[in-house]
């Protein structure tokens, strides 16, 4: 499966949670925290290449949560099952 995050449309976490469950396919009870778009990520047999455009818009708009959501997406790459890529 492939997704994109576009720092275009989220303007807030409301909005990244809403769009990450849009794109990734999250089941809707998937809890929209870091810890639990993790374990779907990384759930074996559902391998995903995500891109993450615009990157400076979802720090500025999302500050250091920015962060906190590359650096899932990072360890999320080492599973196996993920593939990020940074436009």
């Amino acid at each position: 499966m492939r997704a994109t995050i576009n720092g275009k449309r989220v303007t807030d976490r409301e909005s990244l949670f809403a769009l990450l469950q849009q794109k990734l396919n999250l089941p809707a009870d998937y809890g929209k925290n870091l810890d639990a778009v993790y374990d779907v990520l990384t759930d074996p047999g559902k391998d995903r290449i995500i891109t993450i455009k615009h990157e400076d818009l979802l720090r500025q708009r999302l500050n250091d949560y920015a962060d906190a959501l590359l650096q899932m997406l990072e360890d999320a790459q080492r599973s196996g099952h993920v593939k990020v890529i940074r436009k």
